[in-house]
Parts: structure tokens; C-alpha cells; sequence
């Protein structure tokens, strides 16, 4: 691993600075020509003709490779930089010698997918929050408070674009509810405050520190990000499925708003029963579907994970613990076992 590399992504990790306009505009710019030009073999082209909203390695490979499913990152630059440095179980991977992930990403033995939600502190940020709102009231949009919560949003971002352009057919981001850096309404996404007006606060920080362009330029980034990605052990998206989707309605999900929203904003116990399990048959390539899983954050969990839908969904975001899936590419995922803590 170029020690260049992992030292940029340490900087980053440490959320203690804004990324430079030209860099952050640059590295944008690089990350969509990436995800635009994905390789249809594992991104099927939507009918528009471009990569579409799946991440399907369904297919046959010739060596199932493990995945790691990451939960909502929400500013937690030093949670993604933890998960790199993580010496894996030597059961793990496929020759049982141990690794660290960034090691096992770089000698292509592992897939990553992150399931979204990047920027947004949310309640581990809530007094810098309030905080920060206090200042947009008084009509400074990049005061303090707001710039230390851009600081660590920005240096998250700009981390899993560096690490997508590195690995592009390994590691992989999905799209969340969070993804909407314009703040807009429609196709799926809504505007979004919780403890402030996090979203509108974020939009107008980006135009007084960055302008339009890098404002443009990410939003792009964000469309571009697929809505599920499919494997013969699971399946992965942001939020529990709101009901069954089929692969096609996945594929040219992008600019379907109930498809965007039914992966990526479905409440705790909202979601049709029986979806999960339909998805898994249709999805996974395998005649003992039921022995994959599916596997998604949103809705934060008390513990280490929640089961719904019979057991066959797990969701698995703590906000407080900085816990990964660990799906081995040869048994059933087992979350009493395969859910790590990587501090």
C-alpha cells in the first residue's frame, strides 16, 4: 500500500481541517467519472443507458470474495479510518492468513460497502448542533460550530471518494436519505432537520465556503451512488426495503422516487412483510436463499443489531459503537458472531 495513500487518509481521519476548494472540487469530479463509467458486468446499465441502482456480484465469480457492510458513517471520519486499520478473523479470507482491511482492499481479497448516510453528526453532534443554529440565526452560516461539523463531514466524504476512485470495484457507497447535500425535495429524497435545520445549513455553508460548482459537483456524486448491492449472502441498502423490489426496479431505481425512498427512509416496522424474503429469492442467485440476509442501518439499534422479517433482516446501526458486519463468503451470517467493534 502506497504509505502516501494511507497517510492522506489518516490526515482526513483526524476531521481537523477543510479540504481546499481545488482538491475537494478535483477529487469530486474524479470520483463521478468513476462512478459514471462503472463496469456493467457488476453495475447493470438502468434503460437510460447508464450504470444503474444495483451492485450485483451475483454472477458467478470465479472466487466469492467475504464482504464488509458498513453502517451509517454520519461524519465519522475516524469510524471509516478504524475499519481500515482492523486486523481481520484469519477465517475470513479465502487463504486464512490475517489482514488489515485497507490491506485486504488493496490485494483485491475482500468488498466493502458502506450503506450510506455520510455527512450529519446527528446525535453524537446534537449541543454542536444547536449550537450552530444559534449562529444561522444570527446570520452566520459558517460559524464555529458549523465549520468544526464540516470539518468532520467534509473529511468523511472526501475519504470514501478517495477510496472509491482507489478501489472502484471493491469498495462501494450507497446511497442514504442523507444523501441530498441541495436539500431538496423530490425523486425519493426530502429536505431534512432533526435537532436544527441540518440540511439547509449545510447547503448554504457549501455556497458561502465553495460556491455552486463543488455544491454541483457533489450533489452529482450523490445521484450517481447505486440504492442496493446484492451478493449470494446478502443484500445490502440503506434502509429495510419498504416492500419487495424486483432487479430490474433496483436497476432503474435512480430516477423512480418510490424506489429511492423505499430503500433508503423506511420506519422501524413499516415495511410489508414478507419483502425481505421475496428480495432474497429473487436477488441472490441461490436456490437456499434463506440462508442469505439482509442487511441494512437507518433506524439506529440498542444493541449490536435488531432482527425483523422473520429473523431473515438485520439491521445493524448503533450511532454509539462502531460496529461492522463481517459476511464470510462461505456461511450463513451469523450477528451474535460477525458483528465486530473495530475502536
Amino acid at each position: 500500500m502506497d504509505s502516501l495513500f494511507l497517510e492522506k487518509l489518516h490526515t482526513l481521519s483526524l476531521g481537523s481541517s477543510l479540504p481546499e476548494y481545488s482538491y475537494l472540487m478535483e477529487l469530486s469530479d474524479n470520483v463521478c467519472s468513476v462512478l459514471e463509467t462503472e463496469n456493467p458486468a457488476y453495475r447493470p446499465l438502468s434503460k437510460s443507458k447508464v450504470p444503474g441502482g444495483l451492485i450485483d456480484f451475483t454472477g458467478g465469480e470465479p472466487q466469492k470474495l467475504p464482504v464488509i457492510v458498513v453502517p451509517d458513517l454520519h461524519a465519522r471520519a475516524f469510524f471509516l479510518y478504524n475499519i481500515l486499520s482492523f486486523t481481520l478473523p484469519a477465517d475470513f479470507l479465502a487463504d486464512g492468513k490475517q489482514r488489515t482491511i485497507i490491506q485486504a482492499l488493496e490485494q483485491k481479497k475482500l468488498r466493502v460497502v458502506c450503506a450510506g448516510d455520510l455527512l450529519h453528526s446527528e446525535l453524537r453532534g446534537r449541543e454542536r448542533w444547536i449550537e450552530a443554529w444559534n449562529e444561522f440565526l444570527r446570520g452566520n452560516t459558517s460559524g464555529p460550530a458549523m465549520t468544526q461539523e464540516m470539518m468532520e463531514g467534509l473529511s468523511l466524504l472526501c475519504m470514501t471518494m478517495e477510496l472509491k476512485c482507489a478501489f472502484p470495484e471493491f469498495f462501494h457507497v450507497l446511497k442514504g436519505n442523507h444523501e441530498n447535500i441541495l436539500n431538496k425535495t423530490g425523486n425519493g429524497d426530502f429536505s431534512f432537520c432533526k435537532f436544527a435545520n441540518e440540511g439547509e445549513m449545510v447547503k448554504l455553508f457549501m455556497e458561502e465556503k465553495y460556491g455552486d460548482e463543488v455544491l454541483y459537483v457533489i450533489s452529482c456524486f450523490e445521484k450517481s451512488l447505486p440504492l442496493a448491492a446484492a451478493f449470494p449472502e446478502c443484500i445490502i441498502s440503506h434502509a429495510e426495503p419498504l416492500r419487495a423490489f424486483s432487479r430490474q426496479e433496483i436497476i432503474d431505481g435512480l430516477k423512480n422516487g418510490e424506489t429511492v425512498k423505499g430503500l433508503t427512509w423506511t420506519e422501524n416496522n413499516k415495511a410489508k412483510a414478507g419483502g425481505v424474503e421475496a428480495m432474497l429469492c429473487t436477488l441472490t442467485g441461490r436456490k437456499d436463499f434463506l440462508n442469505a440476509r439482509y442487511i441494512a442501518g437507518h433506524r439506529p439499534v440498542k444493541e449490536n443489531y435488531a432482527l425483523r422479517q422473520n429473523g431473515y433482516f438485520v439491521q445493524i446501526h448503533n450511532p454509539d459503537r462502531q460496529n461492522i458486519a463481517l459476511v464470510h463468503a462461505d456461511r450463513v451470517f451469523n450477528p451474535e458472531k460477525d458483528i465486530v467493534c473495530v475502536e
